[in-house]
């Protein structure tokens, strides 16, 4: 059994050794990171069900854990580390040896592949937060121009936001309506609210 731990402990450490050596890249995008996509469209569509309607099956179930690299290799890695310092150094019999191995590795891999599926759908909400956001109109707080940055107020699902504000036109008064036209981090960039999107203007009062 020993040659079978440390075979699963060459082929984890090997497969994270190269996502670790493609990372960052960028043109080069490995296959052991499709996991990661498939969950997350998986989770949305999941989302997307339950808000027509239906019932979301929790996560989308296991089998999209099951299937996903990031279980095997670090459930390989797990599984091999473990059965290896066990076998070597004797600290559990040889009948014991493989259920402890198999049982780290299980869990090794289901903790990484939720980790990372929890990370997807983190990423997921923030990109469709900063979504949201574009197209709403705002409130200048802080006076924004071309040279200087100001600040801007947005209702968004219900909860107010502050964001630093950029704008290519000349100057936004305090107080006057603005459009979110793109976000970058936490700072908008702003433009003029179109006349649709102005408050109607009260008749004057008669004497």
């Amino acid at each position: 059994m020993g040659i079978i731990y440390l075979a699963a402990l060459v082929i984890g450490v090997g497969v994270i050794a190269v996502q670790l050596l493609f990372a960052g890249k960028g043109d080069v995008e490995m296959d052991v990171d499709a996991d990661i996509d498939i969950d997350a469209d998986m989770d949305v569509d999941a989302d997307a069900d339950g808000d027509h309607g239906h019932v979301a099956h929790g996560d989308a179930g296991f089998l999209p854990i099951l299937l996903s690299v990031r279980f095997w290799t670090f459930g390989l890695l797990a599984f091999g580390m473990v059965g290896t310092l066990l076998h070597v150094f004797r600290w559990a019999s040889p009948w014991t040896t493989p259920f402890i191995a198999l049982a780290m590795g299980i869990a090794s891999g289901l903790l990484a592949s939720m980790t990372f599926r929890a990370l997807s759908r983190a990423e997921t909400s923030s990109a469709a937060s900063s979504r949201d956001a574009v197209g709403q109109v705002g409130r200048v707080l802080l006076p924004v121009s071309k040279e200087s940055r100001g600040k801007v107020r947005i209702e968004l699902r219900g909860q107010t936001i502050d964001l630093l504000a950029t704008t290519d036109e000349e100057d936004l008064a305090d107080g006057e309506l603005v459009m979110i036209e793109s976000l970058e981090g936490s700072t908008a960039r702003v433009s003029k609210a179109p006349v649709e999107f102005l408050p109607p203007k009260l008749p004057p009062k008669s004497g």
